[in-house]
């Protein structure tokens, strides 16, 4: 037992000395103005090459040969890419260059601990608990936050038609109901994918009027529109941009539930590592918040789908239905248009890897993953019944 713990504390002696020399050398290559990322990865790659040495001498007294080298390279593949997942995102959210590789180095960490704690804790096994999916359905407006003319209500809008389409037709594929959280301008423009949603059992819900300049009262105009087009009650609420909304007003329009919060800390968006991670009510409306992970509060929104690797989503989600009951997220219609297609958006690499068909591909694989373990797919409706 003494050596496992000297071997544990040699492993995090070589691991805090490899983070030292990785950001020394990141730290020197950007005072010669070297691009950020070839600053990094050239850090990353050189205490690699220490570190290697230094756990095979100093953390298992083992002499180095090319397979052993071969074998620690392996394993720290996936640790690499999220590294430089990670880093892009933050400096992506305006965090400083400087800043941004401790916070990159944290999150790792934490990362690395949270997968292996499931691989020891969490064999596979079948779960029980319910899983509901939500689609913002909105006009296409991100080129806009990164300084592209763009005309949300027309070219914008036909991005978001290809996408709720092809949204509908992943789940037709695997049979389970959805939330699609609609503005009036997407409602008004696409009437024909509006009546799909409806024809096939989706909920349809309000994400307010305009997606690029929500206001106060398009809680009440939103709620009246949809369901004067959609002969149906709206029950449910998410503000553009998960942006706060007020409850009362909420309460006084007849909404039931509140999907506007993200329980986690995402720099330049969200900090919310005060509120409850699961469902509650306040101001007399259910709150349901995006699922995050247990503990460390990962968020698990369409992101984390686009850029973790597919095993680690997926094992993410297992371990928040057998924690909480259920899981539940978001994601929008223009993360299943080829955006890597057209770099007239201008949108970061973070947005568009994994978009299209390889979003829907990657959905399809988490859904018939907890599909097959035994979770029930269903609405945020038919959610906030079950707990009334």
């Amino acid at each position: 037992m003494r050596d496992k713990y000297r071997s544990f504390l040699r492993f995090c002696i070589v691991g805090g000395c490899a983070a030292a020399v990785h950001y020394g050398i990141y730290y020197l290559l950007l005072m010669v103005s070297a691009p950020v990322n070839a600053a990094y990865i050239s850090g990353y790659l050189i205490s690699f090459v220490g570190n290697f040495f230094a756990t095979s001498y100093f953390t298992f007294s083992s002499r180095p040969t090319w397979a052993r080298f071969a074998g620690f390279a392996g394993s720290h593949a996936l640790n690499f890419l999220l590294h430089i997942v990670l880093l892009n995102l933050f400096l992506w959210m305006g965090i400083h260059k400087l800043v941004a590789p401790v916070m990159v180095m944290a999150v790792a960490m934490l990362v690395q601990y949270t997968v292996l704690y499931m691989v020891y804790h969490f064999p596979a096994r079948r779960i029980e608990g319910k899983v509901m999916l939500s689609f913002d359905a909105e006009e296409f407006d991100v080129p806009r936050e990164h300084g592209v003319e763009w005309d949300a209500l027309t070219e914008g809008m036909n991005v978001s038609r290809y996408g709720v389409n092809r949204i509908l037709d992943c789940m037709q594929e695997c049979g389970v109901h959805a939330t699609f959280f609609c503005t009036t301008n997407f409602a008004e423009h696409a009437p024909e994918v509006m009546d799909r949603i409806l024809r096939e059992g989706h909920e349809v819900a309000s994400h307010g009027c305009d997606h690029w300049q929500p206001l106060p009262v398009h809680v009440i105009q939103s709620k009246q529109v949809l369901e004067q087009q959609t002969g149906q009650t709206v029950y449910g609420y998410r503000q553009p941009r998960m942006f706060p909304v007020d409850l009362q007003e909420l309460k006084r329009q007849g909404y039931t539930y509140n999907a506007s919060l993200n329980p986690a800390f995402i720099p330049g968006r969200y900090m919310h590592l005060n509120m409850p991670r699961t469902s509650f009510v306040e101001e007399g409306v259910l709150q349901i918040p995006a699922s995050v992970s247990p503990w460390l509060r990962i968020p698990m929104f369409w992101l984390s789908l686009h850029n973790f690797p597919l095993w680690l989503y997926k094992a993410l989600c297992r371990r928040i239905i057998r924690h909480d009951g259920y899981f539940n997220t978001y994601f929008h219609p223009w993360e299943f248009y080829p955006l890597s297609e057209h770099p007239e958006f201008k949108l970061p690499f973070i947005i568009r890897n994994h978009s299209g068909q390889a979003m829907y591909d990657r959905l399809k694989a988490v859904i018939t993953d907890l599909n097959s373990r035994g979770a029930v797919f269903c609405t945020y409706r038919e959610y906030a019944q079950s707990i009334e």
